[in-house]
């Protein structure tokens, strides 16, 4: 027995044989083959908008702060810049401890 596939394109209604575009308009006629390059351009979108992705403004003002050219300024940024990663911790420690409690 012989792997032959009959794939009928939904765009012209050609049939095809083992093909995975359609032969007379190109359009794709393999599911597998269309989910595939469509999980992997979702990926890429998502990559995209992670990389692009905003910080707080918090975090904004104190990495701005950090390099100010007044010593006193980025000593007391850096001071309270410690504080919020540490009210950070705190907090995301919390959440998990709610959320584990919670289920």
């Amino acid at each position: 027995m012989s792997n032959e596939t009959y794939r009928i394109c939904q765009n012209c209604g050609t049939v095809n044989l083992n093909r995975d575009y359609c032969k007379n308009c190109g359009e794709i006629i393999n599911i597998n083959l269309k989910r595939k390059l469509e999980r992997e351009e979702k990926n890429k979108k998502k990559i995209a908008s992670e990389k692009v992705k905003e910080k707080n403004d918090v975090t904004l003002f104190f990495e701005n702060a950090k390099d100010h050219k007044n010593i006193f300024i980025r000593y007391i940024s850096r001071f309270f810049y410690s504080i919020w990663i540490v009210v950070l911790a705190i907090g995301s420690f919390l959440a998990l401890v709610f959320g584990y409690i919670a289920a």
